[in-house]
C-alpha cells in the first residue's frame, strides 16, 4: 500500500507521465492501471497458465475447427464427450499461450494464425525453435513433461484449440483412426527436424532459408498476389534461429533477395514473390 500511495502522490504532483513512473514498481502495469483508471488486458486461464487474449469459448459450430483437419474430422458429439472442458481460445498478437517453467498439462492445436515456440537461457538469451501454423499441435504435456521447457506466443491474431492431456488421451483411446493420424503427424514432425539437422550440416545458409520459407508456407500450395497465401510474421532474428545462422548473415541474404525482387519484408513479416527463385535456392 505504501508503494501505491507514493505512485499516486507523484501522479498528482509531478508532470511525469504514468508510463515512466510504472518502471519503478515491481508490478508496474497493475499500479499504472489503478492510478490512471485503465484496466489491464484480460487474462484467460487454462490448465497451462494464463492466456493474454480475447475469449475462450466452447465448440458450438462445426466449422470452428476447419483450420485443423484432424479435429474437424471427429464427430462433434465425440469431442464434447471425450474432451468436455476443451475450449477454443482467441489470442491477440504477441499474446503468451504458456511460459517456460509453467506446469504442462494441456494439449494445443493451431486453428488459425501462427505460433512461435522459443526457449530462454539462464542469461536471458532467446532461441526460437519452431514456427507453427494451422493444423499444427504443441504443448509440453505431449512429451510427458511436468512443466513447460519453452514459451509459446502468438504471431498476429491466433485461434487455438486446447484440452487437458488426460481428455486428449481418452479421445485417442476411443478413436484409433485419429490416434493413427496423430502418430503420422508426430512422424512428420520428426522427419522435419531430421531434415533441418541435415541441412545444417550440408547446405548453405541461402538454401536453409529457402527451405524454411517452403516449410512455413505449406510447400507454396496456396498463393496470393504477393506469393504466400499469408504473410510469415517472423523477425530476422527468429528466421536466423530457425535456419541456424546469425542475424547479420540472414539480413544480408534477405536484402540481396529483396533487391532481386524475390521477396519483400519488414521487421515483422516476410512475403515471397519469386517462388521459382526460392525453389532454385533449395536445390542449390
Amino acid at each position: 500500500m505504501s508503494t501505491l500511495r507514493t505512485i499516486r502522490g507523484k501522479l498528482r504532483s509531478s508532470p511525469e507521465s504514468p508510463k515512466r513512473l510504472t518502471t519503478a514498481c515491481k508490478d508496474g502495469r497493475r499500479v499504472a492501471s489503478f492510478a490512471t483508471g485503465v484496466r489491464p488486458p484480460r487474462l484467460i486461464r487454462s490448465g497451462s497458465g494464463e492466456h493474454e487474449g480475447k475469449s475462450a469459448s466452447p465448440m458450438n459450430k462445426p466449422n470452428e475447427l476447419k483450420g485443423c483437419p484432424l479435429l474437424a474430422g471427429i464427430p462433434p458429439e465425440d469431442l464434447r464427450r471425450d474432451c468436455p472442458t476443451a475450449r477454443i481460445v482467441a489470442i491477440r498478437h504477441r499474446g503468451t499461450i504458456y511460459r517456460q517453467g509453467e506446469p504442462g498439462r494441456t494439449v494445443f492445436w493451431v486453428l488459425d494464425g501462427q505460433v512461435t515456440i522459443a526457449r530462454v537461457s539462464y542469461d536471458g538469451a532467446t532461441l526460437t525453435t519452431a514456427a507453427l501454423g494451422p493444423g499444427d499441435f504443441f504443448g509440453p504435456a505431449l512429451s510427458g513433461a511436468t512443466e513447460a521447457e519453452d514459451t509459446a506466443r502468438a504471431k498476429g491474431a491466433v485461434s487455438i484449440w486446447r484440452a487437458p492431456v488426460d481428455e486428449w488421451r481418452r479421445l485417442l483411446v476411443h478413436h484409433p483412426i485419429v490416434a493413427w493420424e496423430f502418430a503420422l503427424l508426430l512422424a512428420a514432425r520428426q522427419r522435419q527436424m531430421e531434415r533441418r539437422l541435415e541441412s545444417f550440416a550440408f547446405k548453405r545458409t541461402e538454401a536453409r532459408l529457402a527451405e524454411t520459407f517452403r516449410e512455413l508456407s505449406g510447400g507454396f500450395a496456396t498463393r496470393c498476389n504477393h506469393g504466400f497465401g499469408q504473410h510469415l510474421r517472423l523477425t530476422q532474428q527468429e528466421l536466423a534461429d530457425l535456419v541456424g545462422a546469425s542475424r547479420p548473415v540472414v539480413s544480408t541474404i534477405l536484402n540481396r533477395l529483396r533487391d532481386k525482387g524475390v521477396l519483400g519484408y519488414n521487421r515483422e513479416y516476410v512475403c515471397v514473390r519469386g517462388i521459382e527463385e526460392i525453389a532454385k535456392l533449395i536445390d542449390s
